[in-house]
């Protein structure tokens, strides 16, 4: 994943919004991109000078945006035409799932952009049912522009502030942290299977 990361940081580094542009489009087709990563590199950089925050978010909102529109178009154009080349009925979570879109257009587009990969579900989905487009396209981007956002401002404020929390933590700290959680993680478990 390391040398993942360095590919990516060398390449934003070195194409600046291009290369934000061809992750963030690419990575809604769930490739193993580490957005998340990127978002917070991204606003460390702008921060420290290398880019600026806006355009970055911008370029961020609207590669998304073309991505989720690219894959809604796919699937609306060409998704029951593929069930019916292949022969196959239309399974019934993918009739429960678009139903349920259906009648919940708007906090399902909007709520699946901050949750993993459920977005590239929801672009195919909605799509699929043939929502409205304009319905889609409006939330897709309310919804990109706050949870990409609020990444982008956390690295941008990390990349400030980074020498505050320096001293916060050192190893042992850690540790102990962790053994802490652990011990904690035992007697719950231990108490719960004592209760069964």
């Amino acid at each position: 994943m390391s040398n993942i990361l360095t590919f990516i940081f060398s390449f934003l580094l070195l194409y600046k919004y291009w290369a934000l542009f061809v992750v963030f489009f690419f990575a809604g087709f769930i490739l193993p991109i580490p957005t998340s990563s990127v978002l917070l590199a991204t606003g460390a950089f702008a921060s420290q000078g290398y880019f600026n925050f806006f355009i970055s978010l911008a370029v961020i909102v609207g590669s998304n945006a073309l991505g989720d529109y690219v894959r809604y178009f796919v699937a609306q154009r060409y998704g029951r035409r593929a069930f019916k080349i292949m022969h196959v009925r239309i399974p019934v979570w993918i009739e429960r799932l678009n139903g349920f879109i259906s009648k919940h257009p708007r906090p399902a587009i909007f709520l699946t952009r901050f949750i993993g990969t459920t977005d590239v579900l929801g672009n195919l989905l909605c799509g699929f049912g043939g929502d409205s487009l304009s319905t889609f396209l409006l939330y897709d981007i309310i919804g990109n522009l706050i949870s990409d956002g609020w990444l982008l401002y956390a690295g941008y404020f990390l990349g400030i502030h980074w020498q505050d929390f320096t001293g916060l933590f050192n190893i042992t700290d850690y540790v102990i942290l962790g053994i802490i959680i652990v011990v904690t993680l035992s007697i719950v478990i231990w108490r719960r299977s004592k209760k069964r």
